[in-house]
């Protein structure tokens, strides 16, 4: 089993090295943070890769947009407005099968 270098900032954030097997997938699945928002975050234009040093934020709560969410919906889901939602998710909409988050 590896090793998870994540240096925590608070209880919700840190740095965290890019091991060897390390993929957007499994960061987003083990660190419960959308790999859009990891990517966003992050800066990212291409794949990781062993080595980098990645700024993760961990999420209390997220939720997969169902097929006929509205945005106001989703964010009643979730205790926040829909600018609430939007600005947590560094987004302008929502679509099916979309990660988003909240802090609940």
């Amino acid at each position: 089993m590896k090793k998870l270098t994540l240096v925590l900032d608070n209880e919700s954030e840190g740095i965290y090295t890019v091991q060897q097997g390390d993929t957007l997938d499994s960061l987003a699945i083990r660190f419960s943070s959308p790999k859009d928002l990891i990517v966003k975050d992050n800066f990212l234009s291409s794949d990781i890769e062993v080595g980098d040093r990645l700024y993760i934020k961990r999420y209390k709560k997220v939720y997969v947009v169902a097929v006929g969410d509205t945005p106001e919906l989703v964010a009643k889901r979730l205790n926040l407005t829909v600018d609430e939602l939007f600005r947590i998710n560094k987004i302008n909409y929502v679509y099916p099968y979309m990660q988003v988050v909240g802090y609940e």
